[in-house]
């Protein structure tokens, strides 16, 4: 090869013919290719891709859409009673016609989501109750528990289970938020724990992101799940109300060891018909049965697992439970650092119950509101809140329901120890 010689008895070439190259334009035409290539594939030379609208399904958006009227209407009738006749001597408001016909319209059809979060949430007096707002030692070992952001399933009262909707817009605000309230803290990381449902991995990654600690190792484990709701998954809370009655719904939601019924082995909400994530499973026992039908459909042997068809509260905590103590803690509890679990609200139930000695009957009467971290001191063996500045009551301002009492009792502070409740950072 003869390299041109510089114009101008310069001593570098400005332009090139490409004839350095074996084929002329190949270099172009791989620079469009990378082009094209980050415009398409995410994490293309640290490329990330614009916003896009998330993923839902055909019900999904069927259910926003009716929601998105149901608002409307109810928009209407608000706009209409202001329009009230106050002509009236004694002072009372007299609604016309069309304003109290729609004031009726509305609340039949809106009223709805407040009667059924009654029925399904029944909260007690909190006057007794005191959070522990920012007690964590300098020093002390911590864990860190995030119930997952909002998901459309949520916004639609939806069973969702095992079911693997991302997070809504309002969800990743959610995670941003706990993120930033917790660098805010002084708040640091060496392990994150998860499980392996998009939601709650979204979660992390949105927490770590804000925390600038996206380097943090994450572990993602089945046994962190959302506790399986069998046949019901991906149906409206409403519709099984309608459909068995609000006293079964009652007890497949608030029953501690009431299983609601399972699903079908060949169901599309059955996990081991999951094929991306089923090769990864060690630790369930495997099922004959399951096992000799599957090979028999296959033609050959298809080794098969027992994975669960549909769980009570009690099943949920019996797998959540056991992965704290048997994984979590010696692994990384004891070795003193820093964990953070972002999980779904039944798997951080049966932790909670065992690290708080809640009892099994106050159990379903524990709310975990969305993306809110719950600092749990290992030391002084007590769950504690962070300020974020507002100046509001947390306990009026989230739904911990009625069992919050035992969730937050005092914390134990030992005699000759020194006691800090700021930023964890100086």
């Amino acid at each position: 090869m003869e390299p041109l010689a510089p114009k101008d008895q310069g001593l570098t070439q400005i332009h090139t013919s490409g004839q350095f190259l074996e084929k002329p334009g190949l270099l172009k035409k791989a620079l469009d290719t990378t082009k094209e290539w980050e415009t398409r594939v995410p994490g293309t030379m640290g490329y990330n891709l614009p916003n896009v609208a998330k993923r839902m399904s055909t019900m999904e958006n069927a259910l926003l859409y009716l929601k998105e009227e149901q608002n409307a209407w109810k928009g209407a009738g608000r706009k209409k009673m202001d329009e009230v006749d106050r002509g009236n001597n004694d002072g009372e408001i007299l609604l016309s016609g069309t304003a109290a016909d729609l004031k009726n319209n509305t609340e039949s059809i809106m009223g709805d989501d407040e009667r059924f979060e009654e029925m399904t949430h029944e909260t007690k007096s909190m006057e007794n109750v005191s959070v522990n707002l920012n007690s964590v030692g300098k020093n002390d070992p911590f864990i860190v528990f995030i119930r997952h952001g909002r998901t459309p399933h949520n916004k639609l009262a939806l069973f969702t289970g095992w079911e693997d909707p991302p997070l809504a817009m309002e969800g990743e605000e959610d995670a941003r938020w706990a993120g930033r309230l917790l660098k805010k803290h002084g708040f640091e990381f060496d392990v994150v724990y998860t499980s392996w449902l998009y939601r709650a991995i979204q979660t992390a990654w949105f927490v770590l992101e804000e925390m600038d600690q996206l380097w943090l190792p994450v572990i993602s484990s089945w046994r962190l799940n959302e506790r399986h709701y069998g046949d019901l998954t991906g149906k409206s809370k409403k519709m099984v109300a309608n459909i068995y009655g609000e006293d079964q719904l009652k007890r497949w939601r608030r029953g501690y060891k009431i299983r609601p019924p399972p699903v079908s082995s060949y169901s599309f909400s059955y996990p081991g018909n999951d094929k991306r994530r089923i090769k990864y499973v060690q630790d369930i026992r495997i099922s004959f049965t399951e096992t000799f039908c599957r090979s028999i459909e296959d033609r050959k042997l298809s080794i098969h697992r027992k994975f669960p068809k549909c769980e009570s509260l009690f099943d949920c905590m019996n797998r959540s439970i056991p992965f704290y103590t048997e994984k979590i803690v010696p692994e990384a509890v004891a070795k003193g650092k820093r964990v953070l679990i972002t999980s779904h609200e039944n798997a951080i139930r049966g932790i909670l119950m065992h690290l708080c000695e809640i009892p099994e009957e106050c159990m379903n009467d524990l709310h975990l509101p969305n993306g809110v971290p719950l600092v749990y001191n290992v030391k002084r063996k007590c769950i504690s809140l962070l300020d974020d500045g507002t100046g509001e009551d947390p306990l009026e301002k989230y739904d911990f329901g009625s069992a919050a009492q035992y969730l937050f009792r005092p914390c134990e502070i030992g005699e000759d120890e020194d006691w800090y409740t700021g930023p964890l950072s100086s």
